[in-house]
């Protein structure tokens, strides 16, 4: 029987199916019953799901970031979507096809990879390009980051994601860069192929899209940083006013103190950046609600937290 997605799920409709499991919680009813709170994931999206009156022995049966096979229905509850379970089983990893639940890139790899390394041959300030050489010379740096996700949830959220950003950010760069001379060409096309490199060590994507442990102590900002730094120490005579221009991009790329940024953007080609990357991500996510918006009935999205109203469809 083929896989039934999240995101074809209906409510009123039986399920029966395998999925990862993101989160899980042992809770208790009013009457001290113990209850499971899941999250589930597959490659298509995330639902909630509850099993009531669940043994204890059935709750210490499988933990989170397991598959689990599951029975129920798919009830509507405060305007989402869950699963009402009635039986589950786990299931061992041999069981199951990976590629139904860690979500890729539609695009072809390899074919990004090589656009994005004839950008960077494009590069003309020599301490840049033996930068840039530096991570993309490097096989394992390279296969790591054309696998990464950009994030966990809201853009480029799959195997892929990172490379397809930062190739998308890049041809934005290029044509920006035509129309305002005084730009700083190189230092902004570098800093927007390295402006989430620590992606690779914030996120993990073995299974379901997680945070490292230096992800969340630290984020993407600081690793960036000192993956760059780690790199410029095997560059001789690397201007250190460059590299504190170039630590500035990565730093302040995120535009507000607010949103995750130490230091606002303070120069033509951090302002640039910031708005770039901002515009990518804001209408990659855009255009995918809108494509995942099911109410054909309706000329608007749900609201959307991201952007803080509904989408117009048509």
């Amino acid at each position: 029987m083929s896989k039934k997605y999240i995101s074809d799920l209906k409510s009123g409709e039986l399920v029966e199916d395998i999925f990862l499991v993101l989160k899980k919680e042992v809770r208790e009813t009013k009457e001290k019953k113990p209850y499971l709170s899941l999250q589930l994931a597959d490659k298509s999206g995330l639902i909630e799901a509850r099993r009531w009156d669940a043994p204890r022995q059935l709750c210490d049966s499988f933990h989170r970031d397991s598959f689990i096979k599951i029975k129920g229905m798919v009830e509507t509850f405060n305007s989402s979507l869950q699963i009402r379970i009635t039986e589950l089983f786990p299931v061992a990893d041999t069981q199951v096809q990976m590629n139904d639940f860690v979500p890729a890139t539609e695009n072809n790899i390899p074919k990004m990879m090589s656009e994005l390394k004839q950008i960077i041959k494009t590069i003309q300030d020599p301490y840049l390009l033996k930068l840039l050489n530096a991570f993309f010379s490097d096989e394992s740096f390279c296969r790591v980051f054309s696998t990464a996700p950009a994030a966990m949830h809201n853009h480029h959220a799959f195997l892929g994601g990172l490379l397809e950003h930062v190739l998308s950010v890049a041809k934005l760069a290029l044509s920006f860069a035509r129309y305002y001379p005084t730009i700083k060409r190189d230092l902004l096309l570098t800093g927007v192929i390295l402006h989430d490199i620590g992606k690779i060590r914030e996120l993990s994507c073995k299974r379901g899209f997680q945070y490292t442990d230096e992800g969340q102590l630290t984020g993407h900002l600081i690793s960036g940083i000192l993956m760059i730094h780690e790199k410029v120490q095997t560059i001789e005579g690397f201007p250190p006013d460059l590299l504190n221009i170039l630590f500035h991009l990565i730093l302040s790329h995120h535009g507000e103190y607010e949103w995750g940024s130490p230091v606002k953007p303070g120069t033509p080609e951090a302002i640039a950046l910031h708005h770039l990357d901002n515009l990518d991500a804001k209408v990659y996510a855009a255009t995918k609600a809108i494509l995942e918006h099911k109410d054909t009935n309706s000329s608007w999205t749900e609201y959307i937290k991201m952007f803080e109203r509904r989408l117009y469809k048509k």
